[in-house]
């Protein structure tokens, strides 16, 4: 009897494992979205929109991953894995290799430049004035600076992959905003592309706020919504479905 006992235990927990559920997140060295080290360690926006959807799924295991933010697309668009992550914009390469929720995980400005006050001074850009990305980059020959792999948005996207002969720096490191306003400040490259926290958490952290100020962009709608994207398989299926109701409530 205690054998049978212990053989029915065993198939129960066995039963629980193989039934268990996990989902891995990719999370990347981007603050103020996610935060690695410092003062405000794992208080990122992204990493509580996380820890929010994990205690909404007690049941499912969430584990995270830190992988650099250049490689994040390039994990979830092999489906021989199975993982997801936050933020991010949509476009007709993106969904054709990932899974997107329907609702957005999360909403904030659209992208800006950042820029030299002197700079703004020189060019006669007032404060609250939206400035042009093309005519920055095409007519007054700027020097963007941009994150490799990131998504700006369809116009912003398509505006820097077909406008010819413009002066692009793309860098692919590990905090490649934090390497760009670096170089920013330093005057290597006049504008850098982004998002408005991302400047201003960057320009404070690094001491640059004297410095830097920011523009929005006409090319930009006011507001920027970002979803969940998951490996596009059947357990990334399934992931998408779990997540997109969470959103919901």
């Amino acid at each position: 009897m205690l054998r049978v006992f212990l053989t029915f235990l065993i198939f129960c927990c066995l039963s629980s494992l193989s039934n268990a559920k996990t989902i891995n997140w990719l999370t990347h060295d981007f603050a103020p979205y996610y935060i690695l080290n410092g003062q405000y360690q794992h208080q990122g926006r992204d990493e509580s929109i996380i820890s929010l959807l994990e205690k909404q799924l007690p049941n499912i295991t969430f584990n995270r991953m830190i992988i650099p933010s250049g490689k994040v697309i390039q994990e979830l668009s092999n489906n021989s894995h199975n993982a997801c992550a936050l933020s991010l914009y949509k476009n007709d390469y993106r969904e054709e290799h990932i899974y997107f929720t329907d609702e957005s995980s999360t909403t904030g400005l659209s992208p800006s430049i950042a820029m030299h006050k002197r700079l703004a001074d020189a060019l006669n850009i007032a404060d609250s004035n939206k400035v042009s990305l093309l005519d920055l980059i095409q007519e007054k020959k700027l020097t963007l600076g941009v994150s490799m792999s990131r998504s700006y948005g369809q116009e912003i996207d398509s505006l820097i992959n077909t406008t010819p002969t413009i002066d692009l720096v793309i860098r692919p490191t590990r905090d490649s905003l934090a390497s760009l306003t670096y170089m920013l400040n330093l005057k290597r490259i006049d504008i850098l592309l982004g998002y408005p926290s991302e400047h201003y958490y960057l320009a404070k952290l690094m001491n640059f706020d004297k410095n830097l100020t920011q523009r929005a962009l006409i090319e930009s709608p006011d507001l920027s919504y970002g979803f969940i994207g998951c490996t596009k398989n059947e357990q990334g299926a399934e992931d998408i479905a779990l997540l997109n109701e969470q959103l919901k409530k």
